[in-house]
């Protein structure tokens, strides 16, 4: 198994709740060793979380309009009080 796709496994038996050294999980690392299948199914998830994270890429905000987003949240948070007229 290559080592990409041990990891895929070890993430795999990690987001179950399971120990990396669990008869669960060795069981998926033999299974996923000696099955083609499987290894393909590992490869396109490999692609896929790839491609979600380029068309997904969340690009930093420039720091005056992050200045300007909380200025705006704590008036919303602290409104001045309103003069009776």
């Amino acid at each position: 198994m290559s080592t990409h796709a041990k990891k895929i496994v070890d993430e795999l038996c990690n987001y179950l709740g399971y120990d990396f050294d669990s008869p669960m999980c060795k069981e998926l690392h033999e299974h996923v060793q000696n099955c083609p299948e499987c290894r393909a199914y590992i490869e396109s998830i490999k692609k896929t979380v790839k491609i979600c994270q380029t068309v997904y890429k969340v690009e930093p905000l420039p720091e005056e309009v992050k200045q300007e987003l909380l200025r705006k949240l704590q008036q919303k948070k602290h409104p001045s009080p309103k003069t009776a007229k």
